[in-house]
This record gives structure tokens, sequence and C-alpha cells, in this order.
């Protein structure tokens, strides 16, 4: 008898085994090929980019040259497959990482442990995005690798929501003047994915740093009012209405570190070396919005400092 009670359970774990084992066939398709190509230069497939942000700030190499990057606006749930034992709000967690020519290995877009996950609802199903930690440049194709999951009520009922790779590649769709914004899709194993970005040509690399000098009326330095909502955002010249949200600190605090320094979510945008770069604040006080914003013109190298002055009562 005890056998008997025993022998579905195997079954039953065999199975599942196996739904996980095709759930996951992309990934380990993408990753044998990535492993032929790559893993003869000591690469391994979790391994994050070496190459930092601002390395061209202060000495930049006589024959380097703008190139063609993608701007990645915001990763989105487009559709949830509720027949698959999900629904609303969904708590996820993984990973999203792109790789392109400049280096193989993984830059993050999007991670979280299963510990941290984001909560996510059908009214507001944009992932809280952290990169990329440098530019993502399109010259051969970029492959967005997802690996996605729902958080269940235990570890065992978690499910895959998308593990997938999604290649963006030279299109007559990317090109214009203004450059168009283009979602492409990725249909996962429960949900179906929405990638926005724009390419933009002879580009640069902007890393952003906000630092917080508020002062009171007697000059006193304080922080952010913790009653007062902040977000941050960027767009470039070319994209006004392509915002990049770099902080939201919705309900909470603005974050920021011993210094004044805001913890910005994501530092990294692209912007044309022809055009220029907005950065905006807003504070969202009872009964009214205040904004102040910065413009900057590109450079091939070095630091631009601009002031923002915002007024609260």
């Amino acid at each position: 008898m005890e056998a008997m009670r025993y022998a579905p359970d195997l079954t039953e774990r065999t199975h599942a085994a196996k739904e996980e084992s095709k759930e996951d066939e992309a990934i380990v398709k993408f990753r044998k090929v990535w492993e032929i190509c790559y893993g003869k230069f000591s690469y391994s497939f979790e391994d994050t980019t070496i190459v930092p942000p601002m390395r061209y700030t202060f000495h930049i190499p006589e024959d380097a040259i703008p190139e063609q990057l993608l701007q990645i606006f915001s990763v989105h749930v487009s559709s949830l497959n509720e027949g698959e034992g999900l629904h609303w709000p969904l708590h996820v967690y993984g990973l999203i990482a792109t790789r392109d020519c400049l280096d193989p290995r993984r830059n993050y877009i999007f991670q979280r442990s299963r510990e941290n996950c984001q909560t996510i609802t059908k009214e507001d199903p944009v992932l809280l995005l952290t990169g990329p930690s440098r530019g993502v440049v399109l010259i051969d194709p970029v492959s967005f690798e997802v690996q996605l999951k729902a958080k269940g009520e235990t570890e065992s009922e978690d499910k895959v929501l998308a593990f997938d790779v999604l290649t963006s590649q030279h299109d007559s769709s990317y090109w214009g003047h203004p450059p168009p914004i283009v979602t492409s899709f990725l249909l996962g194993k429960r949900i179906e994915l929405g990638f926005t970005f724009a390419l933009l040509s002879a580009s640069v690399e902007a890393t952003i740093s906000v630092e917080l000098i508020a002062k009171s009326m007697d000059g006193s330095v304080r922080e952010w009012p913790e009653c007062i909502r902040g977000k941050i955002t960027a767009h470039t010249a070319s994209l006004p209405h392509g915002n990049i949200l770099l902080l939201d600190s919705k309900d909470g605090k603005m974050p920021t570190n011993d210094s004044g320094v805001i913890m910005l979510s994501r530092k990294v945008v692209s912007v044309e070396l022809s055009g220029k770069l907005r950065v905006q604040v807003e504070a969202f006080y009872p009964g009214q919005l205040i904004k102040g914003w910065v413009d900057f013109t590109p450079k091939k190298a070095n630091i631009s400092y601009e002031k923002c002055d915002m007024f609260f009562l």
C-alpha cells in the first residue's frame, strides 16, 4: 500500500521535470550555441559584461567613432494566459539581459531574486528596469535573454513565464528621422512580453548622476521631503515622448546615499552626438506637480554639470 501511494508521486515529479525541460528548451539551445562560439575564450554563460560605463570619459582612442545604439525604453507584459493557472497580480523574478557584439556576456536590464520579486498588475504591467549598465550596440544582432518566473505560494508552485531569446537586428522599421519607437514581442510559456526601443544612429553613451542639494529658507541643507513623491526621467530631443524612467520613488522617499547622491534605478541612456539630452525631475507635491529639467549637449568625452532648481513651500 505504501508503494502504491508513492508511485504516482514519482510519476508526477517525472512529468513535472519533463515539462520544465520543455519550457527552457529555447534557452538550452541558445546556451549550447553560445558556448560553442565563446566558450573557447574561457567565458562562462552566466558571466556579466566586463565593459564598464564611462570608459572613454577622460580618454578616447583616436579611432573611436559613435555607433548605433539601442535605446531601451521599457519591457511590459502585454498579455497573460490565465488558463495556465496564473492571474493578476504577478510576482515576477528572474532575469532579462542583452548580449551584443561589444561583449557577448550578460548586460542585465532586469534582475530579481525570488525573495525580491516585483509585483506587477494588469493596470501597471511594466517591469522596473535597472539597466543596461552600458550602451547596447547594434552592429550585429542583439540578443535579449529572458528567464522569468512567477512566484507561487511555495517554490514548487512557481511557474515559468518566459524562458526564451528575442533577437533584434537591422530592420527597415528601425530607421527614420526621427527614429521610430518600435515594440517587438516575445511569446513566452504563459505571457507575451513587449520590448520597446529605438535605434539611435551615431550615438554616445550618457551615464547620469543626480545629486540632491536642497536648502531651506535659512540656508541649511535638508533631504528630499518624505511626503513628496519624486520621479526622474530622461529623453532625447529627437524622441521627446520617449521617456526613460530613471527613478520613481512611488509612495516612498527618494533614496539617497550619505553624499546626497540619488540612487537611480537606471543610469545609462543613449543620445545622438548631434542631438540633445533632457533630464527631468518631477515632485508630486500635495495638490500640485512641480517640474524642473536640464538639457545637455552630448560630447565624445568629458563630464557636463547642470543645476536644476525646484521650489517647495
